[in-house]
């Protein structure tokens, strides 16, 4: 028996080496979905630059046109959001980009099977069950050298038929981790470095990716706490000149002489506006200490990541039990 003479390729991945049978159908999802979503992210994408022009145009609004305390603050939270508007804007667009490149992989991926069956059926292979045979692996010693001579041959196409599969699936894979990196970066999340490692806090362990996500939470939390208290603060000022206004046609109605109705009417007014005046204050300062409490959360969670992540140990304060040292 005579053993077959092709040299065996060193391309063994999930399972597939020289000799099996070559899978050529394509299973992947329909390119044309994927650039049909691509298309809709970067639709989205663009639908954010309108967005980011309306914040611009509220950020750059003159002093003639608005002015004043509350003119200042909506121009310098406008001028945030036309930053996060852009960034949003970018990352879509990015991302859309990405979605795209890789139908375009998918589709040469399938266009590439369909070529690759086509050439094994003009070579003379057994193609059945979306997958291409290999030859017999073995000729007797007697078989006539025109057999020999078209075992030979068959070898040859199938091995061009499995390195074609293997630069297709290659180039495939290649695609799928560069959008995979790029959803990523769009989402911020890195899981290769998330599980890079892990730290020990409260006698258990405590992986990159939670911390990371712990901080994210905490920084949430005290960007929504801190626009919460400067929102109770712009109150308490909106309140502050109200009542001072009231006050003061109050005061010209009393110099001036008008009816008591009248008069009263407009104390009932500014006794309203102080009352008002008075709950605003509480709660501004209620939410002043949740923004002070919640930026302190974010800090810490900020110091434990930044320890973390330089593998130093991380501290972890806790009440003293002084009941039990003092007996």
């Amino acid at each position: 028996m005579t053993k077959v003479a092709a040299d065996r390729i060193e391309a063994q991945q999930d399972g597939l080496r020289f000799g099996d049978p070559i899978g050529c159908r394509y299973h992947w999802i329909a390119p044309d979905a994927v650039d049909a979503y691509g298309d809709i992210v970067r639709r989205v994408g663009s639908g954010v630059e309108a967005a980011a022009e309306a914040f611009e145009r509220t950020a750059s609004l003159s002093e003639d046109v608005f002015s004043g305390a509350a003119a200042d603050m909506l121009r310098t939270r406008a001028g945030h959001r036309h930053e996060e508007s852009v960034g949003v804007r970018d990352d879509l667009r990015g991302l859309g980009r990405a979605i795209n490149a890789y139908s375009d992989v998918l589709r040469r991926h399938r266009d590439g099977l369909e070529q690759l069956r086509a050439y094994a059926v003009s070579a003379g292979l057994t193609v059945r069950d979306h997958r291409i045979w290999p030859p017999i692996e073995t000729l007797p010693n007697d078989a006539p050298q025109k057999e020999a001579d078209a075992w030979e041959r068959d070898w040859k196409a199938y091995q061009h038929c499995f390195d074609a599969k293997i630069e297709l699936r290659g180039a495939r894979r290649a695609a799928t981790r560069e959008l995979i990196k790029a959803l990523a970066d769009h989402a911020g999340v890195h899981p290769d470095e998330d599980g890079a490692g892990a730290v020990a806090a409260h006698r258990r362990r405590v992986e990159f990716g939670e911390l990371r996500r712990e901080a994210a939470e905490e920084a949430i939390e005290a960007v929504q706490a801190g626009d919460a208290a400067s929102t109770a603060r712009h109150t308490v000022e909106v309140l502050k000149r109200r009542e001072q206004a009231a006050l003061g046609d109050l005061e010209e109605l009393v110099l001036a002489d008008r009816p008591p109705a009248e008069i009263q009417a407009q104390a009932e007014k500014v006794a309203a506006l102080h009352r008002e005046l008075t709950g605003a204050r509480a709660e501004a300062r209620e939410a002043e200490a949740v923004a002070e409490r919640e930026q302190a959360r974010a800090n810490r969670a900020a110091r434990d990541l930044d320890a973390a992540e330089e593998a130093r140990p991380r501290v972890v304060a806790q009440p003293a039990d002084l009941r039990g040292r003092l007996g």
